[in-house]
């Protein structure tokens, strides 16, 4: 058994944190695209985030999405 080593953690930015302990009676929900733009340009010290996990709910992304949806939403998330 070969076992390999990762010269870095990945390191995602987890995107429910914008839905947790928000919404009505509360702060609003942090909105996906400010979520990409504040993970794309955080840095500290050259260390940046290699990816997102994205929370698969509303606001974010609606349950009953079409493949056309996802496919638009897959290309946010690449850019």
């Amino acid at each position: 058994m070969t076992t390999g080593k990762h010269q870095l953690p990945a390191l995602h930015n987890a995107m429910w944190p914008g839905l947790v302990g928000k919404g009505q009676g509360s702060e609003p929900a942090i909105d996906l695209d400010t979520m990409l733009r504040l993970t794309a340009a955080a840095d500290v010290d050259g260390t940046k985030f290699d990816g997102v996990d994205l929370f698969l709910s509303l606001p974010h992304t609606d349950i009953d999405s079409t493949d056309d949806d996802l496919k638009a939403l897959a290309g946010r998330l690449a850019g």
